[in-house]
C-alpha cells in the first residue's frame, strides 16, 4: 500500500487517539486499518511508525497484548536510536514478559536491554542532546543497572550531571538571554538535581555554582532585555549573592528587582531591614516592606507582615490584623494556584489554628484549632501542624 507523508501523518493521529483510549472504547477498526498502513513504513525504517506500531501492539489496545510484536517494532525504533524504544521492551521483561522466557533468561534481557537504553541515551548526549545527558544523571541514581553498584552509579550520575552542565553552557554561551537564565537557574537552584548527588557536592562545588550563576545574571541584567525579564534576574542574582554570604550585594539586587516591580523582592527587602541583612536593622522599615508586598498579594510577604503583627514586630502588636492576613492566604487552599502556594498556606492555616488553641485576639475554641490543624496537615502537610494534632488527639 502506497502511502504519502500527509496520509501516513493521518495514520499516526488515529493510532495515537487510540492509545489514548482505555480498551474497547476507541474506534477499533479505524486504528486496524490505519496499522495495516503504516506497516510498510516502519519496515522501510520509519522510527515513528515502528514506535507507533510497539504501543500499539504492547499496551492491549488489540483483541489483547500481543508483547511479542511490540518488542519486534520496539526492537527496530531502538536500532534507530530511539531511547525510548529500548526502555518500552526492558518495561516489557520486566513487568509482562512473555510466555516461554525462563527467570534466568528474563533477568538477562532486563538486563540487556536496561543497559542498551542507557546506550543510546549516552549516544544522544554524546551528539549535544541536553534531555539525553540530564536523563542519564537522574537514572543512575533512580533505576540504575543491576550490575553496577550504588557508589558506581553515583559517579557516573556524576560524570552526566557535568556532561548536562556542559550543554547548557554552551547553548548560554552563544548569546541567547533564556538559554542564560535557563542555565543560572539550574547553578543556583539545582532544580532536577537528585537529593544522593547534591550530598556528594563540596563547598568549593556550591560557591563555583552560585558565582556562575550570579555572571550570567549580571549578563541579563547588562543587556536590554524587557523589565521584567531583567527584575527577574535581579532578584535571582540577589539570592545568589545571599547564598555565597554577600548580604550587601544581595540587598542591592533586592532593591533593584523591587524597582522593576518583582514582588517577591518586597519580602526579601523586608527580611533584610528585620536582620541585618546587608543594612542597619529596621523593624519599622521592615513591616513597611512586608506590606508593600502584602498590598499586591505576595504570599511571604503576607505571612511575614502577619509575623509582624502577631510578636509586635516594627509596631504595636494586632492580633485582628494578624488573623486577618493570615486568613487572606488561608482562603487560597480551594483557589487555582494552590499547588504552587502549598506551603505558605499551610504555615497560613497553623497559625490560625495556633491563634484559635492559645485564644490569641480570640476566644480559645479547641475545635476551631484542630479543624485548622487538621486542614494544613491534611492538604497541605505541614510537619508542625501533624505534629501538633499528635499531641491533642
Amino acid at each position: 500500500m502506497n502511502t504519502t507523508n500527509n496520509s501516513l501523518s493521518e495514520y499516526f493521529k488515529i493510532i495515537r487517539q487510540f492509545i489514548k483510549c482505555h480498551a474497547g472504547e476507541g474506534d477499533a477498526l479505524s486504528a486496524r486499518q490505519a496499522v495495516d498502513a503504516i506497516t510498510p513504513a516502519a519496515e522501510q525504517g520509519d522510527a515513528k511508525a515502528q514506535m507507533l506500531l510497539g504501543k500499539y501492539y504492547s499496551w492491549g489496545y488489540h483483541s489483547e497484548c500481543d508483547n511479542l510484536n511490540a518488542i519486534h517494532w520496539f526492537e527496530k525504533a531502538a536500532d534507530n536510536g530511539n531511547a525510548e524504544a529500548a526502555m518500552l521492551i526492558m518495561d516489557i521483561y520486566r513487568n509482562d514478559c512473555p510466555d516461554g522466557i525462563n527467570a534466568e533468561r528474563r533477568k538477562a534481557l532486563i538486563l540487556e536491554w536496561h543497559r542498551r537504553w542507557f546506550d543510546i541515551l549516552a549516544t544522544n548526549a554524546d551528539k549535544g542532546s541536553v534531555d539525553a545527558a540530564k536523563s542519564l544523571m537522574k537514572l543512575y541514581i533512580a533505576d540504575c543497572p543491576e550490575d553496577i553498584n550504588p557508589n558506581d552509579g553515583l559517579a557516573s550520575a556524576g560524570k552526566w550531571y557535568d556532561r548536562w552542565i556542559e550543554l547548557l553552557t554552551a547553548k548560554a554561551a552563544k548569546g541567547d538571554l533564556v538559554d542564560k537564565m535557563n542555565l543560572a537557574d539550574v547553578l543556583l537552584y539545582a532544580e532536577g538535581v537528585p537529593e544522593d548527588l547534591l550530598d556528594c557536592f563540596s563547598d568549593e562545588d556550591d560557591e563555583r555554582s552560585l558565582s556562575q550563576a550570579v555572571r550570567l545574571y549580571k549578563d541579563i541584567t547588562d543587556s536590554d532585555c524587557d523589565g521584567f525579564f531583567k527584575a527577574e534576574a535581579y532578584y535571582k542574582m540577589g539570592i545568589a549573592y545571599h547564598d555565597l554570604g554577600d548580604e550587601k550585594k544581595a540587598f542591592t539586587c533586592f532593591k533593584k528587582a523591587a524597582k522593576l516591580n518583582w514582588h517577591e523582592a518586597y519580602a526579601k527587602i523586608g527580611d533584610a531591614y528585620r536582620y541585618g541583612n546587608g543594612v542597619v536593622p529596621d523593624d519599622d522599615t521592615a513591616r513597611k516592606w512586608y506590606r508593600k508586598g502584602a498590598d499586591v498579594g505576595e504570599i511571604t510577604a503576607i505571612l511575614k507582615l502577619a509575623e509582624c503583627y502577631k510578636n509586635g514586630i516594627g509596631g504595636e502588636q494586632d492580633y485582628e490584623k494578624a488573623m486577618l492576613e493570615y486568613r487572606h492566604i488561608a482562603e487560597r487552599i480551594n483557589g487555582r494556584g494552590f499547588k504552587h502556594q502549598t506551603v505558605g498556606i499551610g504555615t497560613a492555616l497553623y497559625e490560625l489554628g495556633d491563634m484559635y488553641l492559645n485564644g490569641l485576639g480570640v476566644q480559645p475554641d479547641l475545635k476551631k484549632a484542630i479543624r485548622y490543624f487538621t486542614l494544613s496537615a491534611n492538604k497541605c502537610n505541614n510537619p508542625q501542624a501533624e505534629s501538633k494534632l499528635n499531641e491533642l488527639l
